[in-house]
């Protein structure tokens, strides 16, 4: 049983059609959720690159021994 073809589970295609089944209402609710989804992907975005730039920077503050005898030495 468990190691069974189970073809009766494939994905089925979409039940809505997008061009003709959405009225009017279920058009403009389907955008907004879908311009929020895209807003909140770009400010995941943002919010990663931000924190990558912060993170660079402070691992560029870091100083290490080596570090100051090398700016010791070039004094």
């Amino acid at each position: 049983m468990c190691g069974s073809v189970k073809s009766n589970r494939a994905a089925n295609k979409s039940q809505c059609k997008f061009d003709n089944d959405l009225s009017v209402e279920q058009r403009l609710r389907f955008s907004a959720k879908a311009n929020l989804a895209q807003a909140r992907l770009a400010e995941r975005e943002r919010c990663a690159t931000s924190l990558a730039a912060q993170h660079k920077a402070q691992q560029a503050e870091k100083r290490t021994f080596f570090k100051w005898l090398k700016r010791l030495v070039l004094k």
